[in-house]
């Protein structure tokens, strides 16, 4: 098989433990191993366009999860569209960009499931994907579900599993040492998005999921 302990990752990560193991030594990467066991996406972050559609990215990471999300509805109010919702009415402090809280680099992303409607707002200029955001957005919809599984970025690779097993499988090296570097300079960050938190470390899973917790906001619908 591609790594030496694949029956512990798959513990790690609470992979059926019938599921087959290839019994080949072709080699993998890392991220080859978890996209094959379907607990991993990777994606090129630059969209190659302006403004960025995050909707296929999500509805991709979504069925990692599947039966969880299922049913699911996405919707995204671009850079200088006007929000049915009103919901920029009531945006937090830190959701508001530094011109005044123009709409001209404003997205607003919104995912309904389960009888909550959940959404995020943020400020971009550039053609990349905001994974922080996507990611935030379907963590608390997977919260809500009553599952501990949740999606954790490592640049341009999506880990989805519970969070002590993805921190376990970083400490065994089943992800390797990490070094944050991303598509942006740290003052770039700054100014595009103070919440990214790359997955370079266990510890640091934990504040990616604590910022995004905090960005999204959730209510009741019909």
């Amino acid at each position: 098989m591609a790594i030496q302990n694949e029956y512990r990752l798959r513990e790690l990560l609470q992979i059926p433990p019938e599921s087959r193991i290839p019994d080949d030594d072709r080699p993998e990467y890392w991220d080859e191993t978890f996209m094959r066991l379907g607990r991993g996406y990777g994606f090129d972050p630059d969209a190659g366009e302006y403004p960025v559609n995050h909707g296929l990215l999500v509805l991709d990471l979504a069925r990692l999860v599947s039966p969880l999300l299922d049913g699911a509805r996405f919707t995204q109010v671009l850079p200088g569209e006007e929000d049915a919702e009103g919901e920029e009415r009531a945006l937090l402090p830190e959701d508001s960009d530094k011109e005044g809280g123009g709409t001209d680099s404003r997205y607003t992303m919104r995912l309904r499931h389960g009888g909550r409607r959940y959404s995020v707002t943020f400020h971009d200029y550039s053609g990349f994907f905001n994974i922080n955001a996507v990611l935030a957005l379907l963590n608390a919809a997977l919260e809500a579900t009553g599952t501990d599984m949740r999606f954790f970025g490592f640049g341009d690779v999506v880990v989805v599993g519970p969070l002590r097993g993805v921190q376990q499988a970083m400490r065994e090296g089943f992800i390797p040492g990490f070094d944050g570097a991303g598509v942006f300079e740290d003052w770039e960050l700054e100014e595009i998005d103070a919440w990214s938190e790359s997955g370079d470390t266990p510890e640091s899973l934990v504040r990616q999921l604590e910022k995004g917790r905090r960005r999204v906001r959730v209510a009741f619908v019909v």
